[in-house]
């Protein structure tokens, strides 16, 4: 067992992540001793002790000891300490690649958490190395909220698993759930699959937008939840000119899958996406893509991943659906606002001569796009749908459409 621990002040003054990788150490540790000693209980036929009618045994209860130890150092519960010596020892033994980035100062916490989580369906220790080769690269140039759907796909390719049976499983856990959160206000949590949830958000935010514009004063947050609150009691919001929520009658979510061509045709079950969003079952993608109006359907070359074909054509918005399907996200490099949420700016600005092309068209967030046209930062198109962004300290920064990951 370990005989040291690093307590008092020089316990707490270490930076967050040298404490974490302090953790990661003593509990690899920690766990080749732990698991050796259950295994040797395990073949001695040894059940352990009852203490207080709990079944133990000596490996459990030096383990409990130095939870205990640890919690009372820095002032968390038995139950935190013991969810965070779980989740180093899964760094520590399976992703030994993504602890030695966080040591070295090239990912942050964040990026740690996506890649683990993300990795966590990959059973084979050879095919979660290249994952994590592969995603590592990309962690030093993208957020941890940009890297997370690059890094759901690249799991997805790798896992033995299926797809279609982990969401079988998920979506028998679908729930509704409320909590208290002081002030006379509660917080309901709503579980369900993807692309339900996506289309209710989608529908709200559309009708948050016209309430707004018909000159409604509130915030779009407060306009957003007070429109599913009557939405939920009543089924619609009231039609009555002098309704506060008149303007959003009868608006229906729009939300773009994307889907592979050979999952389409049913020769393969990799995953379909909805734009900007994870992976959704290829039983449901094929579904939405053959019975409804409501979805918009894209159609991807399984080789290049580039749109092939919509299932809308009209000049003026086919040109905004090609932006908005090739980007699928605010493309400032730090920022993942979905591309409903975006507007779609000329990148050499229109009074300048700019034209309305697909190569001269970018998604940009409303707080980017004021950037972009107030501040010294400057962006080019360098070729259709890759921006180059200049700092004011002139630091150049090139942002291309999230791809997923393909292995050979």
């Amino acid at each position: 067992m370990i005989a040291w621990l690093p307590f008092g002040r020089t316990w707490r003054a270490l930076p967050h992540w040298r404490l974490a990788s302090w953790r990661l150490w003593l509990t690899g540790s920690l766990a080749d001793g732990i698991t050796g000693g259950i295994a040797s209980e395990s073949a001695a036929g040894s059940t352990g002790e009852k203490v207080l009618g709990v079944a133990t045994n000596t490996a459990d209860l030096e383990y409990r000891s130095l939870v205990a130890e640890l919690a009372v150092a820095v002032r968390v519960s038995d139950r935190t300490m013991a969810t965070r010596l779980d989740e180093a020892l899964t760094l520590a033994q399976r992703f030994p690649a993504t602890l030695d980035a966080l040591e070295a100062g090239s990912i942050d916490h964040g990026h740690v958490r996506v890649i683990v989580e993300s990795g966590s369906i990959i059973d084979d220790p050879a095919a979660r190395a290249r994952f994590e080769e592969q995603i590592l690269c990309k962690a030093t140039d993208l957020t941890p909220g940009r890297l997370r759907r690059v890094a759901r796909f690249a799991a997805e390719r790798l896992t033995s698993s299926s797809f279609e049976d982990r969401h079988s499983r998920a979506r028998e856990e679908r729930n509704v759930a409320m909590s208290d959160v002081g002030d006379g206000m509660s917080q309901m949590i709503h579980t369900l699959p993807t692309v339900l949830a996506v289309a209710i958000w989608d529908r709200l935010a559309q009708q948050a937008k016209a309430v707004n514009r018909a000159g409604d004063s509130r915030t779009f947050d407060q306009i957003r939840s007070d429109l599913a609150a009557e939405l939920m009691l009543t089924g619609q919001p009231s039609g009555d000119p002098d309704a506060p929520h008149a303007a959003g009658v009868g608006i229906r979510a729009e939300i773009a899958v994307v889907i592979p061509m050979l999952t389409l045709l049913g020769a393969s079950e990799e995953p379909a996406a909805i734009v900007g969003k994870g992976p959704i079952d290829a039983a449901t993608a094929r579904l939405l893509a053959g019975s409804t109006n409501v979805w918009t359907r894209l159609l991807t070359d399984p080789l290049t991943d580039q749109v092939l074909a919509t299932d809308r054509y009209r000049p003026p918005k086919k040109l905004r659906r090609h932006v908005r399907f090739r980007d699928g996200r605010c493309r400032f490099p730090t920022c993942s606002r979905n591309a409903w949420r975006c507007d779609i700016d000329h990148t050499d600005e229109w009074h300048n001569g700019g034209a309305t092309r697909h190569d001269n068209l970018a998604l940009l967030c409303r707080y980017h796009h004021v950037l972009k046209g107030n501040t010294p930062w400057k962006v080019v198109q360098t070729s259709p749908g890759v921006l180059e962004w200049t700092s004011p300290l002139g630091r150049v920064l090139t942002d291309v459409p999230d791809r997923p990951i393909r292995f050979s």
